[in-house]
């Protein structure tokens, strides 16, 4: 996979726990251009690949901007964000990649964001600003000092078309919500991002008032925990251009065989959220096990997450 050298022109803490960096071509060439709700990975630790979104003006290609929140439970990347990399530093990232794009054709559109789910949504509202077209923002976090972007979003252009909410309980957010998704008119489009608990109250707050599928468009940051693993049973795959076929154990993914007998997948988070590695499916029922096709696309069965998701048949023909 090819990368792009970049080196971090930039460094400021936003909001409690959320830091910015800013990126620019080690060469000072422009970076490729991009749209809202892009992400790029960032390779930090050797073998530590992450994705964020940008979230910067993406009518400027001299630098790229994002937003990291430092996790308590780090695996290695946020924490190296914050405390390893500072003006100066040298890393990769991949090009934008966008699985989390705008309809050009939606009339209205609701955008709602959760913490640090601000960072693919703020570009959006930059957009839909700068275009004159209708929009309101929904940007839900723990409290002011919390909030990214909140001079901008307050006292900004975004200002008259943004409600800042701080600190609600979960009866006052399903609430708020409740009352800003009521009365869908046809052409409106949702977008959200956030933690998952927000985002299935957001979603199950959707359905319950009518929203369409192909209306509500989300993205998310890392799939959740299990609470319980699921099952796993052996299955076969088969390349359908090559026509090999291989056992995937129950204790390997897909991806893994397949790499394992030189078989180069492209992927990215490797937890089902991105989409990067969806594969069209010809014969066989996927166990679909990813956050990134819709329910109607799991019900269809055609294309899965290699990444994640499994058989729920003997057999799987996929088109690699």
């Amino acid at each position: 996979m090819n990368t792009i050298p970049v080196r971090v022109v930039a460094a400021e803490v936003i909001a409690e726990g959320i830091r910015l960096l800013k990126l620019s071509s080690q060469d000072g060439s422009p970076l490729p251009t991009w749209e809202p709700g892009s992400h790029i990975d960032v390779h930090l630790d050797p073998g530590v690949i992450r994705q964020y979104s940008l979230c910067g003006s993406c009518t400027d290609t001299s630098t790229y901007e994002i937003a990291v929140k430092r996790e308590p439970e780090s695996r290695g990347g946020s924490k190296f964000v914050h405390e390893s990399l500072g003006v100066g530093s040298q890393l990769s990232i991949s090009a934008p990649r966008n699985h989390f794009t705008t309809s050009t054709e939606a009339d209205h559109n609701l955008l709602v964001a959760g913490g640090i789910g601000i960072t693919p949504i703020i570009s959006m509202a930059r957009q839909f600003h700068r275009q004159d077209r209708a929009f309101e923002l929904l940007y839900f976090t723990r409290s002011e000092t919390h909030t990214a972007f909140r001079d901008e979003l307050a006292s900004g252009p975004l200002n008259s078309s943004c409600r800042l909410l701080f600190g609600l309980e979960r009866d006052a957010v399903e609430a708020t919500l409740d009352d800003a998704l009521r009365n869908r008119h046809d052409g409106s489009h949702l977008y959200l991002c956030g933690p998952q608990p927000f985002m299935d109250t957001v979603r199950a707050v959707a359905a319950r008032h009518g929203w369409p599928d192909d209306a509500v468009h989300l993205e998310y940051f890392a799939a959740a925990a299990p609470l319980d693993a699921e099952p796993q049973t052996s299955f076969d795959v088969r390349l359908a251009r090559s026509e090999k076929t291989f056992t995937i154990p129950a204790d390997k993914t897909i991806v893994d065989v397949l790499r394992e007998h030189g078989t180069d997948v492209e992927t990215s988070c490797e937890q089902g959220v991105c989409g990067t590695c969806i594969v069209k499916v010809l014969e066989g029922c996927p166990d679909h096990r990813d956050y990134f096709l819709t329910a109607q696309e799991h019900a269809k069965g055609d294309c899965m997450a290699m990444c994640v998701s499994r058989s729920l048949t003997k057999l799987l023909v996929v088109d690699l």
